[in-house]
């Protein structure tokens, strides 16, 4: 069974049984007692998490779906029960020591498990009202409905809320589509007849449910989906930077832009904040980040100079670049990018003295931070570099020379877009999937408090 199990994960089954089976373990880590009827040793290994930005109607980040890597995804969609089963348990095994639901706030945290898994014992751990179970009609007359009933009813005790995902109308489950929290509605299965008639029926049968237009490929389909009154958004469209035009922003970037300049060239504090104080809105906005919870000071800043002395010239030039992704009046895409980078400037921060990464935390955070800010201020890279004085090690890294900096840049890109490379991205860093998917989860949530501040 293993080996067949092997063939569809992609692996080559010629090797013993103890080789199979920690191969198998790589991707689908079992539970002790689950080894011992093999005659195996269970070794502690990971997967990659990747996750998937899901927008609101305020065009903001209402939660993520998260989920193994797409290499391995792919390979076991479709599939028997039984290796849904062992890709469900991986996902769930990976998941469950991450706290996901806890950390992210009031936003949601989406997990898609096939019918057969709602009973599983690991379930219990990432139990939250802020997660939730998508699942997938099957053919009726594979379903027994009464014990879908009781694992319907079971997961919705623990706390979970549930969700159906769907590319068709289907008739047949009404009864439970009408209790879901969420229908998924995979928007390329229909034509607009077929979806204007089902999203009347899912909405007079429950007006309170969130109906999430999935599978979205460009700006044209998410405006077409908007206006048909979807709650929230998700697919290749939220990333894919189509007809970028940056919002306007409050903040003035001449000042800015120069004092960053002057931190880098060890100018006096009291030149600094002088330069910075003629602007109302700029020092507003810097002292409102700077006291936000996110930085954990014990007493409250009220005055530039005294920011200055009290977080030294590498924590301030940092807090003060995060005023350069303040924006009035952004769209989805401003929204994703600035939490995009906030988020991978966390992560390489976090990732500071882990593997072989530098142990120099603030350049690490400038250098994920300033990995977007072309895109926020429709600039070149080489004129962002020239205004802000980045230190030279930053700003090699950005430019894509090889070396210790990069090589982490090189690894939370790879995390936040699943292109198949986070594997050797982390090896090339000495680090391990699960370090970096547990920090991974902790800087969305700092971003997301960051975002709330501003």
């Amino acid at each position: 069974m293993f080996d067949s199990i092997l063939r569809l994960l992609g692996f080559s089954p010629r090797f013993s049984d103890q080789d199979s089976f920690q191969q198998l373990n790589e991707v689908a880590p079992l539970k002790p007692e689950q080894a011992a009827v093999s005659g195996v040793e269970v070794q502690k290994s990971s997967s990659f998490i990747r996750r998937e930005a899901i927008l609101d109607r305020n065009e903001r980040i209402a939660g993520y779906e998260f989920a193994l890597g797409q290499k391995v995804q792919s390979r076991l969609m479709d599939k028997s029960a039984l290796i849904r089963r062992v890709y469900d348990e991986a996902m769930l095994g990976n998941l469950a020591p991450l706290g996901v639901s806890s950390l992210l706030g009031g936003r949601s945290a989406f997990i898609r498990l096939s019918l057969d898994s709602l009973r599983s014992p690991l379930l219990a751990a990432i139990a939250n009202p802020n997660m939730v179970i998508m699942v997938a009609p099957r053919p009726l007359a594979e379903v027994d409905l009464a014990a879908l009933r009781d694992s319907l009813a079971h997961v919705a005790g623990m706390g979970f809320k549930l969700g159906w995902s769907i590319c068709r109308p289907c008739p047949e489950y009404a009864e439970f589509l009408r209790q879901a929290a969420y229908v998924e509605v995979d928007t390329t299965g229909m034509d607009g007849i077929q979806l204007k008639a089902l999203l009347a029926e899912l909405r007079a049968a429950n007006p309170a449910q969130k109906l999430i237009a999935s599978r979205l490929q460009t700006l044209d389909d998410f405006k077409y989906c908007f206006e048909r009154r979807f709650d929230h958004f998700m697919g290749p469209f939220v990333s894919s930077r189509e007809n970028w035009h940056p919002a306007k922003s409050d903040v003035n970037y001449l000042p800015v832009f120069k004092a960053l300049e002057r931190i880098r060239a060890g100018a006096e504090f009291d030149v600094i904040a002088e330069g910075l104080r003629t602007d109302p809105v700029l020092t507003f906005k810097l002292l409102r980040y700077i006291n936000s919870p996110g930085i954990g000071l014990l007493q409250k800043i009220d005055d530039i100079q005294q920011a200055l002395m009290l977080l030294g010239r590498e924590r301030f030039y940092r807090w003060l670049s995060l005023l350069l992704f303040d924006t009035s009046k952004s769209g989805f895409q401003e929204n994703v990018i600035r939490e995009q980078a906030l988020t991978r400037g966390r992560l390489m921060e976090m990732l500071a003295g882990k593997g072989r990464v530098p142990a120099n935390a603030d350049q690490l955070f400038l250098v994920g931070l300033f990995s977007l800010m072309n895109l926020m201020l429709a600039l070149s890279l080489e004129e962002v570099l020239r205004q802000v004085a980045l230190p030279e090690t930053a700003a090699s890294a950005l430019r894509g020379k090889a070396g210790p900096l990069y090589d982490a840049l090189a690894l939370v890109v790879a995390v936040e877009s699943d292109n198949g490379e986070m594997e050797a991205a982390a090896a090339q860093c000495g680090l391990e999937a699960g370090e970096v998917t547990g920090m991974m989860i902790e800087a969305l949530a700092w971003a997301q408090e960051i975002v709330e501040v501003g």
